[in-house]
């Protein structure tokens, strides 16, 4: 399992997250995620509530990509790990209470996300796995 450093946590913090998802055919699908969050340092978590497709992909194949991106900086990472549906236990409660105090309604599922790689998107030679 890789671990995020501080510089790419809190681009995680900052930025809008997109995450890559794809069926057990192959067809993929790509949704932000506003709730993406830095749940701990080998840990990313969401609640997901608006995505049929991102939901039923997650249910028959669980590989994901997330990326999080600075324009203006022009730096990013993307992480590739496997997600988890959630839609209770302790995990999912401690997500959804966050959600709650961020005055956003209470996910029907929360997702994690174990990382297991990390990519830099920086352009030029310095593209490449880091982590």
């Amino acid at each position: 399992m890789a671990k995020l450093t501080n510089e790419m946590k809190a681009l995680f913090e900052q930025q809008l997250a997109v995450i890559a998802t794809a069926s057990k055919d192959g067809t993929p699908n790509v949704g932000p995620k506003g709730s993406m969050y830095v749940f701990n340092d080998e840990t990313l978590a969401y609640s997901e509530g608006t995505s049929e497709k991102t939901l039923r992909n997650l249910q028959e194949n669980p590989k994901v990509a997330v990326m999080v991106a600075d324009r203006e900086k022009a730096d990013g990472y993307q992480v590739k790990g496997t997600a988890e549906i959630c839609s209770s236990g302790d995990f999912f409660e401690q997500v959804a209470k966050r959600q709650e105090q961020r005055k956003r309604p209470r996910p029907q599922y929360v997702i994690k996300i174990r990382i297991g790689e990390v990519y830099s998107v920086k352009p030029g030679m310095t593209a490449k796995k880091i982590a």
